[in-house]
C-alpha cells in the first residue's frame, strides 16, 4: 500500500503581502501617520464646533 501524503507548499512572503497577512514595515508606519493625521483633524473639528456651538434657549455654559 502506498503512503500519500500532502506537500504543504510554504508560502513566500511575495505571496502572504499579496494576501494581506503580512505588512512591511513601511506601511505600518504609513497607517500611523494616518492615524495620526486623522486624529489631529478630528481634534481641530472638535475644537471648532465647542467655539462656535450656539446655546439653545434655555441653556447655560
Amino acid at each position: 500500500m502506498k503512503q500519500t501524503t500532502k506537500l504543504r507548499i510554504k508560502p513566500t512572503l511575495e505571496s502572504l503581502l499579496k494576501e494581506s497577512q503580512v505588512i512591511a514595515g513601511k506601511d505600518l508606519i504609513k497607517q500611523k501617520e494616518d492615524k495620526e493625521k486623522e486624529l489631529a483633524l478630528f481634534q481641530e473639528a472638535l475644537e471648532f464646533e465647542q467655539r462656535h456651538r450656539r446655546l439653545r434657549a434655555g441653556e447655560e455654559k
